[in-house]
């Protein structure tokens, strides 16, 4: 299958490879098919949308910053996985070019069946975080 995209031009994927958000990801409902593009040999990926060649997210694993996450039961249910160990979860990056901050989304992280090739995004509630979200060591919540 040839994508096109705005920073890779026309990638060439496997049909295999195409992952689908059944309800689109927060603010892109609309757009539901995506293929994971590696960036240089670093823990950094895109997500490409297959549909819209503007439309791409940098992820990566959150275990490239010490994170893990515990995924209760009913978050596995969307993506039709039974144990955590069906998935794959990455972070969404975003940066702030102006004051030179890279931002890890740790409260929602995007959730992946690798067998399905079916995903999608798991908002988090400030107490769901602390439940589910394993800090580095020596790493706290602040008090909001």
């Amino acid at each position: 299958m040839r994508v096109e995209t705005n920073r890779f031009g026309v990638v060439e994927v496997a049909n295999d490879r195409v992952i689908e958000f059944p309800w689109g990801i927060p603010g892109f409902e609309s757009v539901k098919r995506y293929v994971l593009i590696e960036y240089k040999d670093g823990p950094f990926q895109w997500l490409q949308a297959v549909d819209e060649p503007s439309l791409a997210f940098v992820v990566c694993p959150p275990e490239a910053i010490g994170i893990s996450y515990r995924i209760p039961p009913s978050r596995l249910e969307p993506v039709e996985a039974k144990t955590q160990e069906e998935v794959v979860t990455l972070s969404l990056i975003s940066f702030d070019r102006e004051k030179n901050i890279i931002r890890f989304h740790l409260k929602s992280p995007l959730i992946f069946n690798v067998h399905l090739r079916k995903a999608y995004q798991w908002t988090m509630e400030q107490q769901e975080a602390r439940e589910s979200i394993e800090l580095p060591q020596g790493m706290q919540w602040e008090e909001v």
